[in-house]
């Protein structure tokens, strides 16, 4: 039976239904439900583009030339921002939408029995550890293609630097070794990026709709709406900082092959 109750929502994401021993979650019941708005704009906005644009298509135009000018100044380079683009801008969109869909009134209220019906997915540790956790892998990979196995290894196991550096002299030689150390606290940070990217962006998220239930059981209707409008803008800044830093990870991880 559906209610329209608001209470707070449990740390993990609940489950709705069960296909046989598979578990469906509320969070992934709203990923299913911002797809399918995703494919109706595709179909009845984007297909539709002209060569003379009407508001609509002049706002999407916008849009993405200001997105590409945003990574722009993380890469500093087009030929570098036209490479992932559609990965970082995919990410924005993304983000950005299941930051702020959640905070539609009545949407994450509805509930079947005790379980919300609907979760916002980035409060979903699930989902922004698989994200970021993805996007880390995709910089490795990048990273591999671009210096080679020997190169893309040295980052991290600065063996021949050492060796150099022995060959010049004692003193650079064991200078030569902190590099050596912080190659290989390179590691522990590149796996520390994983939590950093999933934890920032499921924390700000889950602790805003939270504060938000709070606000609204308590307080009056001016101070939740102030409330909302501020999770509005973190929603915005919460997505564009995912974003912006998977674009200045990229950016390091190429810049080494570049000189």
């Amino acid at each position: 039976m559906l209610n329209f109750e608001r209470e707070i929502s449990d740390i993990g994401p609940e489950a709705v239904a069960f296909i046989g021993n598979f578990k469906i979650v509320n969070s992934t019941l709203m990923i299913v439900l911002i797809l399918i708005i995703f494919l109706l704009v595709y179909f009845l906005i984007v297909r539709k583009f002209k060569e003379q644009p009407d508001n609509t298509q002049s706002f999407m135009e916008i849009l993405y030339e200001n997105i590409a000018l945003f990574i722009d100044q993380i890469t500093g380079s087009r030929s570098k921002t036209e490479k992932i683009l559609p990965i970082i801008a995919t990410l924005f969109i993304f983000l950005g939408f299941s930051n702020l869909i959640g905070l539609i009134p009545g949407l994450t209220s509805i509930t079947v029995g005790d379980v919300p019906l609907f979760r916002s997915p980035t409060a979903d540790f699930n989902l922004t550890f698989t994200l970021a956790l993805g996007a880390v892998i995709a910089i490795q990979v990048v990273s591999f293609k671009q210096n080679g196995l020997l190169g893309y290894l040295g980052q991290y196991f600065k063996v021949k630097h050492v060796y150099r550096s022995f060959r010049k002299g004692l003193q650079e030689g064991f200078t030569s070794l902190i590099d050596f150390g912080i190659g290989l606290l390179d590691i522990v940070g590149e796996l520390a990026k994983v939590l950093s990217l999933s934890l920032r962006l499921f924390g700000n998220i889950y602790a805003g709709e939270v504060l938000a239930v709070i606000l609204i059981g308590s307080l009056a209707w001016v101070v939740p709406a102030a409330w909302t409008t501020m999770n509005v803008l973190v929603g915005i800044i919460q997505a564009l900082v995912f974003g912006s830093l998977v674009a200045a990870y990229y950016t390091l991880s190429t810049s080494t092959n570049e000189g």
